[in-house]
């Protein structure tokens, strides 16, 4: 779902500069975020892995601040604090935007969240046919028992 969040807004969203998409899950680290963000704004190099903290706070904000920016925040298990990242504070004003996944409603609470979307898990037959379309038929087909193992792990991980 993120993936195709992160395509149209490259592709079709007029006005937006920045797209950037960073993996958080469950060991936040805000070095390691600002890092990514850093790499997608041209910032990295010797230079920034010399900086303090605070530098890279204000480098990433000041590269930031005057832009229409999406920020996708994979996988976050607590709040993500983007004043102590040095990502600007989306508003109606800016149009920017901050989008992330989460498997707790309580992060949701916690990051401020407008209009929280909650994802069901797919059925039995969508999990399949996801599995399906994903492996191909040429590695279902390659032995007789594969076909009843991809189903009990397409059941699983629905």
């Amino acid at each position: 779902l993120l993936t195709q969040i992160n395509d149209k807004f490259r592709e079709t969203v007029d006005g937006v500069q920045i797209v950037i998409w960073v993996v958080v899950s469950s060991d936040l680290r805000v070095e390691k975020i600002q890092d990514d963000i850093a790499k997608k704004l041209g910032l990295r190099g010797e230079e920034w892995n010399q900086k303090e903290k605070i530098e890279k706070v204000a480098d990433i904000h000041a590269r930031m601040q005057n832009k229409r920016f999406v920020l996708l925040l994979d996988d976050i298990w607590r709040k993500v604090d983007l004043t102590e990242i040095g990502v600007p504070s989306p508003t109606r004003e800016n149009g920017c935007k901050v989008v992330f996944t989460t498997r707790s409603r309580e992060v949701c609470g916690r990051m401020g969240v407008d209009d929280p979307m909650e994802v069901q898990c797919l059925t039995n037959k969508e999990a399949w046919n996801l599995f399906e379309k994903k492996v191909g038929p040429l590695t279902l087909k390659s032995h007789p028992g594969i076909p009843e193992q991809a189903r009990k792990v397409a059941e699983k991980c629905r």
